[in-house]
């Protein structure tokens, strides 16, 4: 964190246990700017002094400076390509290579305190003291400006649509769209200085220099609730995965307020001497301690409940997240998708596995769907299902059946070319492996495969889009529901994420949830793990509830139309950003126990 003192400015890194390191030597004058790390670690801050630093984490050397001739309040952004942007008191915006060589400038009307947003597409966003909200393409030419009717000192927000929110002092919250349109204001009777943060659901946080903290509705800017206190605010709030809203007040107070009605869950009071007012942001740790500095000169750890930082959110925290590099990470709603989907279960005899997805879009488009189970003799899997059959159904309504995949006749589509296009492995000349490649409308579709013969044993049902690149239509959600046994007999689901940046998803485990639609000998305690393309454990749950992140899943789970889990109930479920590639999803039972689940993939608008 960077500090000012009575002789210049510090740069301080602290433990856990509050032990305190000064990183190399003080500065000419103090830091006001929230420092961004970038992805080997080099710190980056400005300073009053002018200059625009990176620093070592080690030593606290100073790798490179950049003198701007100016004062530097305004905190950095941090691009994907590692490019630093940041405002100074000139005016001018300035791109900066990781090497300190300077890309571009942009000049404003005025002194840029605002600290730069960058959107999914690398769009940067920023306010300056000319009373303007700027949009500039990465190349640093201008997209447009959006003029407000005071000075633009809040940093941007970024929802998961693209809108931009931003407060000014002529006392509005402004929600922006992508193109530099208004969508709408909300008049408050404050300046607004404070930087808006979005909760899991969208929900805009905001507190005014009216003494009043403000929870705004996405959709039209209507509040939501308002909750007043005795002292202004302008400490930018932080959303946990539980919900609950984290900021300070110039009181000398944290408060955590309940995100359905603004009600306090608790206060913490610095007890500072005489008014030592509280100006920076909460950081909300991974174990959810909770710091935040104070103008009294202290830094202040709060224990949490355990519950982290949101992440179902697109912007729970001033500068984004807990990395503070003012970067939206995930792909545009409307742009992530699933390339495949498959899922290996052992069936019973006259049993079934199902799986179902949803295609999103505007027109048809081509997928391979196949229900495996000789195949899986090539690797190692001796007792599969020897004459597996697969129906597909569309909103309920029988479509296509297919037996033997070699049967299939598609006008237009050769089944072991698709395979060999999607990256599939072949099917034995001859085998008895199922297997559809058709053209499907948008809509809800289910796959069922079990034996032919009434046979049981271990099936492999996949669903490939075909054309991975064609963005007319897209995979948003996929399902499958089969017995969960012990081992090797596991519920195991692989899924492919596409595109170029990463996509935030949903991912349950439901046991005790399905009884409700009169499934019966249901898995009563699942247990779900996520493993990369090297089978590294990424995230585990056991109990949706049990890690601090109900809200984010309850909130995840309402915007993308799924079924909602029981408060406290043992099914499991996680929200996590996927980069592109592959993923094996794994459901066992807690204690070597068995019974039917359904996993359930989200892709999260």
């Amino acid at each position: 964190m960077g500090v000012t003192t009575a002789t210049g400015g510090r740069l301080v890194e602290v433990s856990a246990d509050g032990a305190a390191r000064v990183l190399g030597r003080e500065f000419a004058e103090g830091i006001d700017a929230t420092p961004a790390v970038g992805a080997d670690g080099t710190i980056y801050v400005g300073c009053y002094d002018g200059r625009f630093y990176a620093v070592s984490p080690t030593d606290g050397a100073r790798k490179w400076s950049l003198d701007t001739g100016t004062f530097v309040v305004s905190s950095a952004a941090i691009g994907a390509d590692g490019t630093i942007y940041f405002g100074a008191g000139d005016g001018r915006l300035r791109a900066v290579t990781p090497a300190g060589a300077v890309r571009w400038t942009f000049a404003a009307g005025d002194w840029i305190d605002s600290s730069p947003a960058i959107g999914p597409d690398g769009a940067i966003y920023f306010g300056s003291r000319d009373r303007n909200l700027y949009a500039l393409n990465p190349n640093g030419t201008r997209r447009w400006q959006f003029a407000t009717g005071g000075r633009v000192d809040s940093s941007p927000a970024i929802g998961s649509d693209g809108t931009i929110y931003v407060g000014s002092t002529d006392q509005r919250l402004y929600a922006v769209a992508p193109d530099g349109t208004k969508r709408w204001e909300l008049i408050t009777n404050g300046e607004i200085l404070a930087s808006p943060v979005l909760g899991a659901d969208g929900t805009v946080y905001v507190a005014a220099v009216d003494q009043t903290f403000y929870a705004v509705d996405a959709a039209d800017g209507s509040v939501r609730w308002k909750r007043t206190f005795s002292a202004n605010s302008v400490s930018s709030a932080a959303v946990r995965g539980d919900g609950a809203v984290i900021f300070a007040d110039d009181d000398c107070k944290i408060r955590a307020l309940n995100p359905r009605d603004g009600s306090e869950l608790w206060t913490f009071n610095t007890d500072a001497p005489g008014y030592d007012y509280i100006e920076s942001s909460p950081l909300v740790a991974p174990d959810g301690s909770i710091y935040i500095g104070s103008s009294d000169g202290m830094l202040y750890r709060i224990n949490g409940n355990g519950s982290p930082l949101s992440l179902a959110s697109n912007w729970p925290s001033y500068r984004g997240g807990t990395a503070r590099h003012g970067r939206v990470d995930s792909a545009p709603r409307g742009e992530g998708r699933l390339l495949n989907l498959s899922t290996r279960a052992a069936i019973a005899p006259g049993g079934v596995m199902i799986a179902g997805f949803v295609m999103a879009g505007s027109g048809p488009k081509a997928y391979m769907v196949r229900g495996v189970g000789p195949a899986l003799a090539a690797f190692g899997v001796a007792d599969f299902m020897v004459d597996p059959r697969l129906d597909l159904y569309a909103a309920g309504t029988l479509v296509r059946v297919n037996d033997n995949w070699q049967e299939l006749t598609t006008p237009g589509f050769g089944t072991a070319d698709v395979a060999a296009s999607v990256g599939a492995f072949p099917l034995p000349e001859g085998s008895r492996d199922a297997a559809l490649v058709l053209t499907l409308d948008p809509g809800l579709y289910t796959a069922q495969m079990r034996g032919a013969d009434g046979g049981g044993g271990v099936g492999l049902v996949e669903v490939y889009d075909a054309i991975g690149g064609d963005a007319r239509a897209r995979l948003t959600n996929l399902s499958m529901r089969g017995r969960v046994g012990v081992g090797e007999n596991s519920l195991f689901v692989g899924v492919a994420v596409g595109g170029s940046t990463a996509t935030k998803l949903l991912v349950r485990a439901v046991g005790p949830g399905l009884a409700q639609f009169g499934v019966g000998s249901v898995l009563a305690r699942p247990s779900m793990t996520v493993f990369d393309a090297r089978r590294a454990p990424l995230r585990t749950n056991t109990g949706w509830t049990t890690q601090g992140f109900g809200h984010d899943v309850a909130m995840a789970a309402s915007r993308v139309a799924a079924f909602p889990l029981a408060d406290g109930s043992a099914d499991s479920a996680l929200v996590f950003t996927a980069t592109p590639g592959s993923y094996t999803i794994q459901i066992s039972g807690v204690g070597g126990t068995t019974g039917e689940a359904l996993a359930e993939i989200y892709v999260l608008p």
